[in-house]
C-alpha cells in the first residue's frame, strides 16, 4: 500500500499529543499477513526508519497483532520488545492497540513513556478510538490505491489493440467488473519462428493480488512460449510455477499456436472454457469440441495434451472468459441460465462480420444492458478469405 506520508505523519503527531506520550509508532502488516512494518513515528526523530520489522507474536508489537487486543508493558527489555530503537530511546513504558479496517488487522498503533507512567483504562480506551481513525483512514486510502494498481497494472498489460497480422484480423475486449478488477487476460504475439500464440486466462478472484498474479502468469507463458511450441507443454510449465510460487491461486487458461496460412490451431485448454468457432457461410457458431483439461494450480503432476482445430477459409474464432455468459448462481457451464446466454452469443456471431463487428455483438448478445458482475475478456480472430 502506498502511503499518503504527510496525513499518516500527522495523524501520528496527533496521536502523540491527544495521548500527551513521549513516543507513537504506527506499524502496518505487509501482504504476507505474518510481518509488521514501521510505518510513521513521532518522537524517535528520524531513527524509527530503521526500526525492526516485527513478526507477528514476537515482541510487543507482535503481541499486541496476534492477541487483538490492547496490551499495557509496563517493563521495557530484549526480551518484551525487540526493537532497539525504542529501547535506545529510554522507553519504560508502552501501550499498544491493534488497528483494524472492514477486511481485519491493518497493523499495531503504540505509544511510549519515559517515565513510570502507567496506562490506564482511560488511555486504552483513548488509544483505541485513535486506532479507528487510523484504520478508517488507511482502509480508504488502500481501497483507492489497490483499484489504481489494478488499474494501472491491466492497462499496461492489455493492450486495446492486437498487434497487426498479415492473414489475420483481429480483435480484443477487456470489461472489468463494476467497482472492482480482477485476474482476467489475453495475449496474442508473434513468435520468432513467425507462428501466432494466442491466449485467454482468467485468475480466480478480483482485486490487485489477482491481477498481480495474472501479470506473472502472462510474463511466464511468454517465456515457455519461447522454448517450447506444444501449448500443453508450456501449460504444464504455467502450472507448476503457478503451484510453486503462488500457493493456493488457481487459474483456467487457453492457449493456441497457429501460423499461416492459419488454417490449424494447435490447442490446450486448462479448464477454460472451449472456443466459439463460425465456419464460413455457417449460419450461428458453435463450441469447439476440445477437453476442458485441469485448471492450473491444482495438480501440477498431472499429464496436458494439445489438440487440433482445423479453420476454413474465412471462419472465425472467439476465445472469451466466462463473464461473458456467467451469472450469479451458475457457475456450472450446464446450467440453463449459462447455456441461455452462450446460445444469444452463438447466435450473434457470424464469420462474415469483421473482428472488431465479431466483438462488439457478442458482447452486447451476453451482458445486455446488465451490469457486469465478473470480468470479460474476449479475443475475435477472423481468417481472411
Amino acid at each position: 500500500m502506498t502511503l499518503d506520508l504527510n496525513s499518516i505523519q500527522a495523524l501520528i503527531e496527533n496521536a502523540r499529543a491527544e495521548m500527551r506520550s513521549d513516543t507513537a509508532t504506527l506499524l502496518l502488516l505487509d501482504a504476507t499477513g505474518t510481518v509488521l512494518e514501521p510505518a510513521a513515528s513521532s518522537g524517535l526523530g528520524r531513527r524509527w526508519r530503521g526500526a525492526t520489522h516485527v513478526r507477528v507474536g514476537s515482541g510487543f508489537a507482535g503481541r499486541v497483532a496476534a492477541q487483538g487486543g490492547p496490551v499495557i508493558l509496563d517493563q521495557v527489555d530484549e526480551q518484551s520488545v525487540v526493537n532497539p530503537i525504542l529501547r535506545d530511546a529510554g522507553v519504560r513504558r508502552l501501550l499498544g492497540v491493534p488497528v483494524y479496517g472492514p477486511d481485519g488487522l491493518l497493523g499495531v498503533l503504540h505509544i511510549g513513556s519515559l517515565s513510570e507512567r502507567s496506562f490506564g483504562s482511560g488511555d486504552v480506551a483513548r488509544l483505541e478510538e485513535l486506532s479507528a481513525g487510523f484504520g478508517q483512514r488507511l482502509s480508504e486510502q488502500r481501497k483507492n490505491d489497490v483499484h489504481l494498481a489494478a488499474l494501472v497494472l491491466q492497462q499496461s498489460l492489455l493492450p486495446a489493440a492486437p498487434p497487426s497480422i498479415e492473414g489475420l484480423d483481429l480483435a480484443v475486449r477487456y470489461l472489468p467488473a463494476d467497482g472492482d478488477l480482477g485476474g482476467d487476460w489475453y495475449d496474442i504475439f508473434v513468435l520468432p519462428s513467425g507462428k501466432v500464440g494466442l491466449v485467454m486466462g482468467d485468475v480466480e478472484g478480483h482485486g490487485l493480488r489477482s491481477a498481480v498474479v495474472m501479470g506473472r502468469l502472462r510474463s511466464a507463458l511468454r517465456a515457455y512460449a519461447l522454448e517450447h511450441e506444444n501449448p500443453a507443454e508450456v501449460l504444464g510449465r504455467l502450472d507448476r510455477k503457478l503451484c510453486h510460487f503462488e500457493s493456493g491461486i488457481t487459474a483456467t487458461v487457453t492457449y493456441a499456436v497457429t501460423e499461416p496460412p492459419f488454417d490449424t490451431l494447435l490447442i490446450s485448454t486448462a479448464g477454460h472454457p472451449p472456443p466459439l468457432v463460425a465456419g464460413s457461410g455457417q449460419d450461428e457458431a458453435h463450441e469447439a469440441q476440445l477437453p476442458p483439461g485441469l485448471i492450473l494450480g491444482v495438480d501440477p503432476s498431472r499429464q496436458r495434451h494439445s489438440h487440433k482445430l482445423f479453420l476454413g477459409q474465412g471462419a472465425a474464432l472467439v476465445f472469451y472468459t466466462d463473464g461473458l455468459v456467467e451469472r450469479p448462481g451458475t457457475i456450472s457451464a450446464s446450467h440453463p441460465a449459462w447455456r441461455e446466454r452462450l446460445d444469444l452469443v452463438c447466435r450473434a456471431f457470424r464469420s462474415d462480420q469483421d473482428a472488431e463487428t465479431i466483438c462488439s455483438r457478442i458482447i452486447a448478445a451476453g451482458l445486455g444492458d446488465e451490469s457486469v458482475e465478473d470480468d470479460v475478456a474476449v479475443i475475435a480472430m477472423r481468417r481472411m478469405p
